[in-house]
């Protein structure tokens, strides 16, 4: 009776290992309540889903909100030494 239980709870471990990697996966994680570890109700929908668009419309505008900053700071000149921002021949720093 104890080698059929175990051998129950490996299959279903493995169903549920298996599961994870699948198609299924971010629908089940997306439809996890919010009291059981899944995502607030405060999330912005992902792109793809319905009412993505509605959402990014209702987004305001970064440029205007910041009064023109990117167009400021693609001006500022770089400190000697250290490489032009757009160089790609050059690693900026992060992990990798």
């Amino acid at each position: 009776m104890i080698k059929r239980l175990l051998a129950a709870a490996m299959m279903l471990c493995f169903g549920l290992v298996l599961g994870s990697c699948g198609p299924v996966a971010g629908f089940v994680s997306d439809h996890v309540p919010h009291w059981a570890g899944g995502e607030p109700n405060d999330v912005p929908p992902r792109p793809g889903a319905p009412g993505y668009d509605e959402f990014i419309a209702h987004q305001p505008n970064k440029d205007s909100a910041t009064g023109g900053s990117a167009e400021k700071a693609n001006a500022q000149t770089t400190p000697s030494g250290n490489p032009a921002a757009g160089d790609k021949a050059v690693v900026q720093g992060g992990l990798y």
